[in-house]
């Protein structure tokens, strides 16, 4: 038995699709927002740039990617990252008030220092 797959449709057969779904008026704003996106300018560059409302550009982009319609005309503005913590390359260096000198490198909280130093200054 095997099973039959529904026709595919190219992106652009399907793009027409969407598009002849759209009012005129999102058309409109659809045909500004894929032109902003193809001159590689913000959204306030374009929009002066043409006269439009910055404010109605982004409600419209809004309302056509809640459609579905203009996810190709937008870009993440962030992308996830994460930072490796770097080796420890901080070197430390107290010299003792009796001559000796504690040398060490990396992070050290707070009471293993202060066991440390203690320790190094009951050196006679």
């Amino acid at each position: 038995m095997s099973e039959v797959s529904p026709p595919s449709i190219s992106s652009d057969a399907a793009a027409h699709d969407t598009q002849t779904e759209l009012t005129e008026r999102q058309q409109f704003w659809l045909e500004h927002l894929r032109a902003c996106a193809k001159a590689n300018q913000t959204t306030k560059d374009y929009a002066q740039a043409h006269g439009l409302s910055v404010k109605a550009m982004y409600t419209a982009r809004k309302h056509l990617a809640q459609r579905g319609t203009s996810k190709s005309t937008t870009t993440a503005p962030f992308a996830r990252v994460r930072v490796a913590p770097s080796p420890p390359t901080t070197q430390w260096s107290v010299q003792l008030s009796n001559g000796t000198t504690v040398s060490f490198s990396g992070a050290v909280d707070g009471q293993a220092l202060h066991t440390i130093l203690q320790a190094a200054a009951s050196l006679s």
